[in-house]
């Protein structure tokens, strides 16, 4: 078993991309990030990096 993802405690379960996570851990991070979890990312994926011509602020 290996610590979950979001919570730290440890767990048999993995997430979509193998990563171990609950599934009540899984389910409130979804419900709390619905555009992530629509595009199908989770808590601890790599953030897309910024375009360099992208200067908003």
């Amino acid at each position: 078993m290996r610590p979950c993802a979001l919570c730290e405690q440890p767990t048999p379960m993995r997430s979509h991309s193998g990563e171990p996570s609950h599934k009540a851990c899984a389910e409130n991070w979804s419900s709390e990030h619905h555009t992530e979890a629509r595009l199908g990312r989770f808590a601890s994926d790599v953030q897309p990096k910024r375009r360099r011509d992208d200067n908003h602020v």
